[in-house]
């Protein structure tokens, strides 16, 4: 993901506000600040979250309530990867509305998730999780529809869309 990371840093001005959202334990979060950024995280386990505070101000926060947690516009820059994964389609489509909202006109957002497997519960050490895998297209759409300008589309066992909020 560094290669991702260095792309995304590029693709904005320095410094840049970037909401990390579902940072997991802070990894790109510093990767970000190696950039010259400023970042936020949100993730949903506390595990986590403690961990990434070592980074940078990280919240605990459940992607579906995202939009209620900042002010409208007020990063330059959204980074979700491997975070969307875990909801339902209409949760998605939902939560990538309200980054909509997050970002300022111009903002930038990369969002990748599964594009290979099967969408249901998965069992894992740390227990059981919901994977929802997503049609590269059907998710372009989505993106698109919930209110961003799709800059590009890489295909793999996941599905990265590069986009860039209008207005």
């Amino acid at each position: 993901m560094a290669d991702r990371v260095e792309r995304f840093a590029g693709s904005l001005p320095v410094p840049s506000l970037i909401l990390d959202a579902g940072c997991g334990p802070g990894r790109d979060l510093a990767r970000f600040q190696k950039h010259g950024h400023v970042v936020r995280g949100v993730d949903l386990n506390p595990l986590f979250v403690a961990m990434a505070n070592a980074h940078a101000p990280t919240w605990e926060c459940d992607l579906r309530e995202a939009g209620s947690r900042f002010p409208a516009g007020t990063f330059d820059g959204i980074w979700a990867s491997a975070s969307l994964v875990h909801l339902g389609v209409e949760d998605a489509v939902d939560v990538l509305g309200q980054f909509a909202g997050l970002l300022r006109p111009g903002g930038r957002i990369y969002v990748c998730l599964s594009a290979t497997g099967r969408t249901g519960w998965l069992d894992e050490p740390g227990g059981r999780r919901w994977y929802t895998v997503w049609d590269p297209d059907e998710f372009a759409a989505a993106v698109a529809r919930a209110g961003f300008a799709v800059d590009g589309v890489d295909r793999g066992p996941y599905v990265e869309v590069w986009a860039t909020r209008g207005g």
